[in-house]
């Protein structure tokens, strides 16, 4: 296990903390001047203005220095979405890298038991899975019911003109399932099909789950295509990286 460095520490416990506040609150707006006035800044918060971003959607950018740790962060970051800001034992994370040579850097660390992220993974979340968009399109509902899953992509996979995205929007028999027993105050936040009724489809399965997003290396991911991608997943919060 790599033990955290002092800085990186600060990080998490501002994190926490700005999480717990909005969870008390409901204003990221609010959350975020307590918790940068207490570290002796006057930074005003700018929320995302795009479809599918609720106002009071929790929405923070951590900049760490190059070489930092910013994977390591992100991992203890799942946890303290799932467990400070949800109050959940599990949920769905989106983890978005800026290309696919990233993208399989780290899917494999995840996915590795003897790697210090997966370590880190396991001890914020709990039992966790770790797939790529190939392996999200195949998800069983009782996978995703009994574990956080880690789904690894790159934000172009979910533009609907991308070949990937064509299948991330598409008709899919697997998640039939996960759209059995919506409740009903739920259901107009699905895509509908031409019949009027909700498409299986990986996006929807999203939408139902309103997964914690993050943004790896952020600053490459701030076009309004990239805004409109995350609108669509109905994110419950998002925490970039930069």
């Amino acid at each position: 296990m790599i033990s955290l460095k002092s800085y990186q520490q600060r990080v998490l416990d501002s994190l926490r903390e700005f999480f717990k506040f909005c969870s008390k609150t409901g204003s990221p707006a609010e959350a975020f001047a307590a918790v940068t006035a207490k570290n002796g800044s006057d930074s005003l918060y700018f929320p995302i203005r795009a479809a599918g971003l609720a106002s009071d959607m929790p929405y923070v950018c951590l900049r760490v220095p190059t070489g930092g740790g910013k994977t390591l962060l992100a991992c203890y970051t799942a946890g303290l979405a799932i467990n400070d800001l949800l109050h959940a034992d599990r949920a769905v994370v989106l983890w978005l890298v800026p290309s696919n040579t990233i993208l399989d850097q780290t899917a494999d660390a995840l996915r590795d038991p003897r790697h210090p992220y997966r370590r880190a993974l396991e001890l914020a979340c709990g039992a966790v899975e770790v797939v790529t968009i190939e392996g999200a399109l195949n998800l069983p509902r009782a996978a995703v019911d009994g574990q956080t899953v880690v789904i690894v992509s790159t934000i172009q996979a979910f533009r609907a003109e991308d070949t990937t995205g064509r299948k991330v929007y598409g008709q899919n028999g697997v998640f039939q399932e996960h759209l059995l027993n919506v409740p009903a105050d739920r259901e107009a936040d699905l895509l509908k099909g031409s019949d009027g009724k909700p498409v299986p489809s990986l996006v929807n399965m999203l939408r139902l789950r309103r997964p914690v997003v993050i943004v790896d290396e952020a600053h490459n991911a701030r076009t309004d295509l990239s805004f409109a991608a995350l609108g669509d997943v109905m994110p419950s919060c998002i925490v970039e990286f930069t």
